[in-house]
């Protein structure tokens, strides 16, 4: 029996010794999917957060095939740790492809991530938030009818299958008279040196100066959240449009997503861009309160959007040098 209160008493006394150590440091558990609905075996992205201080022991999750119930796991992605600011904290992420064949609203309870403070043994776990996702059918007109099929009628050429030939034949008349016109002029022009012209910054360079500087005048820290996100937008609605034949400053959020579809971006770079977009609309339109760990995430999505589809547009340039050569 005094074994037995001895041990209480060292419990509670080692208990009361780690509180206050937790209280200090803060650790936050974030879970979100890319969209709140989804049609039958539609695939879609949940992304797993944790800001957590640097130096503290975690004990990430394992995943089977599933993640609740009938949402299938169809690919895992490698498990991310990113700096967040100067105190030393840090961000764990961790992307999941999910499916569903059944259908109806699924629920996603909130996920236990172990952790213990730099010198505990004692682990404690932060919880996600719990979702909810909907997964509806394909509609089917089962009445309608199958229709014949029809036989293959010849059209009148028309003038807007004519009209490229005319305009070929046209620009290559004006190409032909300005070469003789350039030509006879300089034949007796003296010869000048061109200007020495500055070298531009590379759009991604610029895209990431620009994006460090937004970083360091802590706006939304300063209560200045709705001019955070419009410098966020602008940015990144800059780059796309030097980058790639978008013109996205013009574009909504759906718009741009949609140009970019052909450019060749992964999957991963693409959701970063419309999860930070999206979220940037709805703090425009004030639909939205981002958290802390929401607003320290969208510039480091914006951030790797940039490094990544860079190399890719970098990849196709080398590719088309090739094939002139």
């Amino acid at each position: 029996m005094k074994f037995l209160k001895t041990n209480i008493i060292i419990g509670f006394t080692l208990l009361f010794l780690a509180a206050p150590k937790l209280q200090s440091q803060t650790v936050e558990a974030l879970g979100r999917l890319s969209a709140d609905s989804i049609a039958i075996g539609q695939h879609l992205l949940f992304e797993l957060n944790l800001k957590v201080p640097g130096g503290f022991k975690v004990d990430w999750p394992q995943w089977g095939d599933t993640l609740t119930g009938n949402l299938e796991i169809l690919q895992q992605g490698q498990t991310e740790v990113l700096p967040v600011d100067k105190d030393g904290n840090m961000i764990m992420r961790q992307q999941l492809v999910l499916t569903s064949f059944d259908t109806g609203w699924v629920y996603i309870p909130g996920i236990d991530i172990q952790f213990a403070p730099e010198g505990d043994t004692i682990f404690y776990a932060a919880q996600s938030n719990p979702l909810m996702l909907r997964v509806g059918t394909i509609a089917v007109d089962t009445t309608a009818s199958f229709k014949p099929i029809k036989n293959i009628e010849s059209a009148p050429i028309t003038l807007a299958e004519v009209l490229p030939w005319i305009i070929g034949i046209l620009g290559i008349a004006a190409i032909l008279f300005a070469i003789v016109w350039f030509y006879m002029r300089r034949r007796n022009k003296p010869v000048t040196l061109a200007p020495i012209l500055k070298p531009q910054i590379p759009p991604h360079l610029l895209a990431l100066e620009q994006l460090e500087e937004l970083r360091h005048q802590k706006l939304w820290q300063n209560g200045r959240v709705k001019e955070y996100y419009t410098g966020l937008s602008d940015i990144i609605r800059a780059y796309i449009e030097a980058r790639f034949p978008v013109n996205a400053i013009e574009m909504t959020t759906h718009e741009i997503l949609s140009g970019l579809q052909t450019s060749g971006i992964n999957h991963e770079a693409m959701s970063k861009l419309a999860n930070a977009l999206e979220l940037a609309d709805l703090v425009k339109f004030a639909k939205a309160q981002p958290s802390p760990m929401e607003n320290d995430l969208s510039i480091s999505h914006l951030v790797d959007f940039v490094n990544e589809s860079h190399a890719v547009a970098q990849i196709d340039n080398e590719a088309e040098k090739e094939e002139v050569s």
